[in-house]
């Protein structure tokens, strides 16, 4: 047969253990009063607007008036006899845009339009800009803004060659000739 142990506790675990249960107590009790004092004042918000009327309904109404007699005014539809006639489509158009710019209900967020810094324009961008603005003003200039286009190639090669995997030797004297090949003639 298996016996069961028991573990006693000493007073002092007992006692450290009870501690630290109510010590969790005291922040949690905390935040529950802060979360009901949130509440109560919601509470009361809402029983302050309840049965008070919405306060934009005279606008909305008065626009959906005008908006069913424009589409009415644009479909054509004939008028019932014995009814006078109603204001014209154009007079109909102006009534709302006038209501429309006296209710301005909620102002509309003005957008941040991000300006794009010329680090984040690649370099090939800008040397064709360049180009092209260099080559419709001055074709003088135009010759350094192609040694300075170059220069750019250069320095991205020999970073891209940086990071290239290692060649063997043939490799390079391959690439070393074709280098001296392409670069300008000699004067």
């Amino acid at each position: 047969m298996a016996t069961l142990s028991r573990e006693h506790h000493g007073p002092r675990e007992v006692l450290n253990a009870l501690e630290r249960l109510a010590g969790g107590y005291g922040p949690e009790c905390d935040r529950v009063q802060r979360d009901l004092g949130i509440a109560e004042s919601q509470l009361r918000d809402y029983q302050a607007r309840l049965g008070k009327p919405f306060p934009h309904d005279d606008y909305t109404s008065e626009l959906t008036t005008l908006r069913n007699q424009l589409k009415a005014g644009l479909s054509g539809a004939a008028q019932e006899p014995g009814k006078e006639e109603g204001p014209s489509v154009s007079e109909l158009a102006e009534r709302i845009k006038a209501l429309k710019a006296a209710n301005n209900v909620e102002a509309t967020p003005q957008r941040i339009s991000q300006r794009q810094l010329s680090a984040e324009e690649p370099i090939t961008s800008r040397i064709r800009r360049k180009t092209e603005a260099v080559s419709t003003s001055d074709p003088a200039m135009e010759s350094d803004v192609t040694l300075e286009a170059e220069g750019v190639r250069t320095q991205a090669s020999m970073q891209n060659s940086s990071l290239d995997p290692p060649r063997t030797f043939q490799e390079r004297i391959i690439r070393e000739r074709q280098r001296t090949d392409d670069g300008p003639s000699p004067p």
